[in-house]
């Protein structure tokens, strides 16, 4: 659902030292033809591959550099208020998070996938022995002509990997199809990237349309499988990318804030008409809600939630039912432990005996 970084201060350190020490050398020696290569190298890589300078916000500052155009699919980013970029790896012709997010915590519903043809700007680009990193930033204002300041930008981290030593060992052309693989050049130097001057006037905020009765469950537009039910004690659950997700929400005119308990981060959404719209862009459908309450005949009991246990319903998904339905489960010792010995989970169980409270 849903900072200008500059190179390490030991970086900038080591690559001044390293400039005076082949200064001083230079007076008396030459340079090694390996460490000369692997210099030369360098230094096509980085003037094929110019970084942007952005502000901590993600706006672009200056004059432009490179746009990255992305070639393959794989590749998550994190909002730019976050702060950090998300870690991903390139090697043997596959993209791979790394799962772990550096420099801060960050829910999994607040990634976004970059899509192919995407472009990127790059804004920071570093040299190692066995990888090239770059660091990435979508621009939806790659051109001035279809800037959208509405569009926050995401930021991302790949480091495209090569064997150690490929500095002396591989030229030019080579690491460039290379990281051709994942990254596709547009180049813009020289050109200043026309950033609005002041915001755009907010949008006018669309009047509901609809009743909106509790428990209500909406279905992701772009992956039927994820659903996402709010319920009128102000809880929600949340299936997502075969991950489950709860937490609470709070409603302000059709602004939807929900708090996901399991990363404690934020994250909104906007109601009109029948759809949710979360901050990612991802559309959610209102599953069509019966105007006839609930009757005795639809009680959950425990033969129900047995019945979905043993048909390998994901334990997010019981539990949202629970939470959504009218129950009538017994809980008594006996119950219990016949609920147990016919494979129903200790969550579940936990959800059945709190919903006779």
């Amino acid at each position: 659902m849903m900072l200008v970084h500059s190179p390490p201060a030991s970086v900038q350190i080591s690559t001044f030292l390293n400039a005076c020490g082949h200064a001083v050398l230079g007076a008396t020696h030459s340079l090694p033809q390996s460490q000369a290569q692997s210099q030369n190298l360098e230094q096509q890589i980085r003037s094929q591959y110019r970084p942007t300078r952005v502000g901590g916000n993600g706006v672009v500052v200056g004059e432009s550099g490179s746009v990255l155009v992305l070639q393959q699919d794989g590749l998550k980013a994190i909002p730019a208020s976050y702060g950090p970029y998300w870690y991903s790896s390139f090697k043997n012709g596959h993209i791979r998070g790394s799962g772990i997010q550096h420099g801060g915590s960050v829910g999994m519903s607040n990634l976004r996938p970059l899509q192919v043809g995407e472009k990127l700007y790059l804004v920071n680009m570093e040299i190692n022995q066995a990888e090239i990193v770059f660091y990435v930033q979508s621009c939806g204002t790659c051109d001035a002509s279809s800037a959208d300041p509405n569009d926050p930008p995401y930021r991302a981290r790949l480091a495209i990997q090569f064997d150690k030593g490929y500095q002396t060992s591989s030229d030019f052309k080579q690491v460039q199809s290379t990281i051709g693989q994942v990254f596709g050049v547009e180049a813009v130097q020289g050109r200043r990237v026309q950033v609005p001057q002041t915001p755009a006037p907010p949008a006018a905020i669309p009047s509901i349309s609809l009743t909106l009765k509790f428990p209500a469950t909406f279905v992701s537009a772009q992956a039927p499988t994820d659903q996402l039910q709010l319920n009128a004690n102000n809880s929600f659950s949340l299936q997502e990318g075969g991950q489950a997700y709860h937490g609470n929400f709070t409603v302000t005119g059709n602004s939807f804030e929900l708090t996901i308990s399991e990363s404690n981060t934020k994250t909104t959404a906007t109601f009109e008409g029948n759809k949710l719209t979360d901050s990612s862009g991802q559309v959610w459908t209102l599953r069509e809600q019966s105007a006839a309450s609930p009757s005795s005949d639809t009680l959950l009991h425990n033969e129900d939630i047995i019945k979905m246990a043993q048909a390998r319903f994901d334990d997010g998904i019981i539990i949202a039912k629970i939470n959504g339905s009218k129950c009538q489960f017994d809980t008594s010792v006996d119950a219990l432990i016949g609920l147990q010995k016919a494979g129903v989970s200790s969550a579940v169980i936990k959800a059945m005996v709190g919903a006779g409270k």
